[in-house]
């Protein structure tokens, strides 16, 4: 039994651990734009079986029985796509999403990827680019000379210029099944998985698709106060789980001192 006491202390400060990492991270990027709350899932190992609940036997019936359990694991990680706070910037390719959806932009290896950082701006080229420089998709070309850039709610985007006002194109958002079960890849972009299905595109303001806010970025959605919260869990848990992890070593290591003196 000792042997399963470490184990179980064991996968408990693991867990915590885990726990302490991913609320780290959420609080981390409490300013970073279009950020999604990522929330942990636990779950208990196999239990042992010692007495059987219900099981007759010789002049008893045990009501509940016996059963050990052997420690939790960290069983999936799970976005929580909320909406952000919406908050004007007063730049013209600035743009949050009000709703369900993502921008889809074009990685340099050729393939996509998602994202709800809206901060875009011009590359050498007059493309829409993320602040990282991955062009949009359908890319959107500014023309030279132009003196200012309207888009729409459902994407439609236009331009001044010398020779008067000239639609540039549209731009579209996507969406998926289930948004918890996309991959993220870091700099705020997420890639499909069989878990969220294939991407779909669309207008934005259609179907299920919400619509786009110009001169606006969308916050983060992470709730400081509810994680400060999971950070005091994460904390006694790992605490506490240690504390029992030593409890049980040292017991084991005094028991191994008797036996074999």
């Amino acid at each position: 039994m000792l042997f399963a006491s470490l184990y179980t202390s064991g996968s408990g400060v693991q867990a915590a651990s885990s726990y302490l990492d991913i609320t780290g991270n959420n609080i981390a990027n409490a300013t970073t734009t279009g950020f999604k709350t990522v929330e942990a899932g636990f779950q208990d190992f196999l239990y042992n079986g010692l007495i059987t609940g219900g099981a007759n036997r010789p002049g008893q019936t045990p009501p509940g029985g016996i059963q050990v359990g052997s420690g939790a694991a960290l069983t999936s990680t799970e976005g929580v796509f909320t909406q952000g706070p919406l908050t004007p910037t007063g730049h013209q390719f600035d743009l949050a999403i009000n709703g369900k959806g993502f921008f889809q932009v074009t990685l340099p290896d050729g393939s996509t990827a998602l994202t709800r950082d809206g901060s875009f701006n011009r590359d050498s080229n007059g493309q829409l680019v993320t602040s990282q420089g991955f062009l949009l998709n359908p890319p959107i070309t500014v023309p030279p000379g132009t003196s200012s850039v309207g888009i729409a709610s459902d994407g439609t985007v236009t331009a001044v210029t010398q020779s008067g006002t000239q639609t540039l194109g549209q731009i579209t958002l996507t969406d998926v099944r289930n948004p918890a079960g996309l991959l993220r890849v870091g700099s705020n972009l997420y890639t499909a998985s069989p878990a969220s299905g294939p991407p779909q595109a669309g207008t934005p303001g259609t179907g299920v698709l919400g619509t786009l806010s110009q001169s606006t970025l969308e916050g983060s959605n992470v709730d400081i106060s509810t994680e400060l919260v999971h950070l005091i869990i994460a904390q006694g848990a790992f605490l506490y789980n240690s504390q029992a992890l030593l409890a049980s070593n040292e017991t084991l290591a005094d028991t191994t001192a008797q036996l074999f003196p």
